[in-house]
């Protein structure tokens, strides 16, 4: 009977101590493959990329706003490239399941520095990024997860512009829960 008690009461003790490291601040990094869809992939050939993240906590618990950066380069069989350097914020949602992963639904807006060849061509061009996000904890500090973004980058404001470009990102990141 002693010990039994002892097993309820360490399991009592152990669920009051249990808390969600996943809400804390988190910085990362990711890489993976970067592809152009639709229009975009007549042009540019895939490659891969890679970026870094900071998220910070709202009042409001499943809310996250985030800042996020990344650098791809795009070469093709032809003459085409392209230097894509998104620098974007975004709001990010963890879905309400009672599941081992996380799972995160994002959408935010920003810019894109673009370098386009063989026009030799420099400028920011507005974007609006998608994502799902899919993470579980390796610990304490780590979280590991696959996320996939969509960019949609918006050049029709641009004289003479026919298409606006599109780029799917998927890749591996590993953040970190910062205990602030």
């Amino acid at each position: 009977m002693g010990i039994a008690v002892v097993f309820v009461s360490a399991k009592g003790y152990a669920q009051f101590q249990r808390r969600d490291y996943f809400l804390n601040p988190q910085i990362g990094l990711w890489f993976g493959p970067t592809t152009p869809i639709l229009g975009t992939a007549n042009l540019i050939d895939n490659n891969l990329g890679a970026g870094l993240f900071f998220r910070y906590n709202t009042g409001f618990r499943p809310l996250k706003m985030g800042v996020e950066s990344a650098y791809q380069y795009f070469s093709s069989r032809g003459v085409n490239k392209l230097y894509f350097v998104p620098v974007y914020g975004n709001f990010l949602y963890l879905l309400p399941l009672n599941l081992p992963i996380r799972i995160q639904a994002k959408m935010g807006f920003g810019g894109a520095w673009m370098r386009i060849m063989p026009d030799d061509v420099s400028r920011w061009n507005p974007i609006m990024n998608t994502g799902i996000e899919f993470s579980f904890p390796a610990g304490r500090i780590f979280n590991i997860g696959l996320r996939i973004d969509h960019f949609y980058i918006y050049e029709g404001y641009l004289k003479n512009s026919i298409m606006n470009g599109h780029i799917i990102n998927s890749g591996i990141q590993v953040f970190i829960n910062i205990n602030i």
